[in-house]
Order: C-alpha cells, then structure tokens, then sequence
C-alpha cells in the first residue's frame, strides 16, 4: 500500500511518501493552494492514501483537495497519535509524516483510524 503523510510545519508542509518496503521520499510543499492540488493528484494518480493529524483538518486544506480527486483520506487523532510519538520519540516534522504515512500498512493501527467521507458536492440536486 502506498501512503503519504503530511505534517504542518512554519514553512509549509512536509509530505513523505511509503510505498511498501521501499525508501520513504520526503516532499517539501510550498504553501500554496496550487502545491496542495498538485500533491493530491499526485497521490490519485499513484493510488495513494493520505493520512493527517486530526489538528491538520482545520489548519490545511490539503485533506479537502485530496477528498476531491479521489484519494482516501485517513485521520489520526488523540489520543493515537500524541502517544506513538511520544513513545518513539519523535519529535520533528519528517519522522511525523513518515509514522503517519505508515500507520495504514499497520492492521490494529488502522482501526485506530478515522476515514474522511467525501463531502456531497454542493451543486448536486437532491433527487428524493
């Protein structure tokens, strides 16, 4: 399975990418709406899965691009994710992104985890 994860830092994002056993690639994601979309179709193309902190959903809008073009959205949230990196202690924002992308390869992790529904598009009619 091959999943990327993000992390928020001062300067933008940080995106790394796990494609099974393989070397994760570390992204460096100017903060601009048009690296989001172009990250989130990145990952459609290769038929990855995006996974954020649950903090991230207010503060990005990287999750919403990525819903959009079809990509499967995962969301770790508290307490899991405060307690696996205080356990390894990790501590920046290229080892965060690295555990999270890693978190859906994981079986009892991924239960721990919360898949974002697209959202209904608002120019849709209602048909009942």
């Amino acid at each position: 399975m091959t999943a990327c994860g993000v992390w928020l830092t001062r300067r933008g994002l940080v995106a790394v990418i796990v494609d099974g056993p393989g070397r994760p690639r570390t992204l460096r994601l100017a903060d601009t709406t048009e690296a989001r979309r172009a990250l989130a179709l990145h990952l459609a193309d290769a038929r990855a899965h995006l996974v954020v902190d649950e903090a991230l959903l207010e503060a990005d809008p990287i999750a919403t691009h990525a819903l959009r073009v079809g990509v499967t959205v995962w969301v770790a949230g508290a307490p899991l994710l405060p307690s696996l990196r205080a356990a390894a202690g990790i501590t920046g924002a290229r080892p965060s992104a690295a555990l999270l992308a890693r978190l859906p390869a994981i079986p009892w992790l991924r239960d721990k985890l919360r898949r974002m529904d697209p959202a209904d598009d608002p120019r849709q009619i209602s048909l009942l």
